[in-house]
């Protein structure tokens, strides 16, 4: 199957914390996405190529954008060019790709995202789209970081708490003493498990810690959807 290729302009970058920056693009009207997928960006600087796969942070009712969180590293290809890059600048795309998305036809009555890092983003663009969609079902979203400066979007997801009674907010922290739960996400699972659909995303040692402790709590794996980050 061919996959979309499209030009998207940078409409505002920003720092959100000191290590995750904020990229919004412009991009045609008729791009669709699904809550939960990525897209691929055709990065070239100084002769060399590199395509770098990032989530998609904003709702697919957004239409006509699409908003990424970015880690930045330090001399990382990618990270060098996003430092540089000025609004007004355009860039290829493709996509929208993966498989990562919410599970409409599950049962289950209670949806699970655990993340940490930038893993919270594709998981941000599901519980966003689908929680006036299916106010019957329970979102949970149980999110880490290293300490509270760190955490993205946490302002707006106390306040989407407040708005939406089928909607929980957990972050977790695990390098700063606060009032809330502290750790890693993994020691912050429901028991029971069972009968709960989990989404998981973030880098791929949490991913798999992760996945193996709901194994233990006798979840299905078909009730584990995975994305790991490298």
């Amino acid at each position: 199957m061919a996959v979309n290729q499209f030009t998207a302009t940078l409409q505002e970058k920003k720092y959100l914390t000191e290590e995750v920056m904020f990229l919004s693009f412009a991009i045609p009207e008729a791009i669709t996405f699904t809550a939960g997928q990525y897209v691929i960006i055709d990065l070239l600087r100084d002769g060399a190529r590199r395509l770098k796969s990032y989530s998609i942070l904003n709702s697919p009712s957004e239409r006509g954008k699409v908003d990424l969180c970015v880690m930045i590293i330090p001399g990382g290809f990618a990270s060098e060019m996003f430092k540089i890059m000025q609004p007004g600048e355009t860039f290829t795309f493709r996509g929208p790709l993966g498989h990562f998305i919410f599970a409409e036809e599950s049962k289950n009555s209670e949806h699970w995202f655990v993340g940490v890092g930038t893993g919270l983003t594709p998981l941000s663009s599901m519980i966003r789209e689908n929680l006036s969609r299916f106010p019957q079902k329970k979102f949970v979203l149980l999110f880490g970081d290293k300490t509270r400066k760190d955490l993205l979007f946490h302002e707006e997801f106390l306040a989407l708490e407040e708005k939406h009674s089928n909607f929980l907010y957990l972050p977790v922290l695990s390098r700063e003493a606060w009032g809330g739960k502290r750790g890693h996400v993994q020691l912050h699972l429901p028991s029971p498990a069972q009968n709960k659909t989990f989404y998981l995303c973030g880098l791929k040692e949490m991913v798999l810690e992760t996945q193996e402790v709901l194994k233990q709590k006798g979840v299905a794996p078909e009730n584990i959807k995975v994305e790991r980050y490298t």
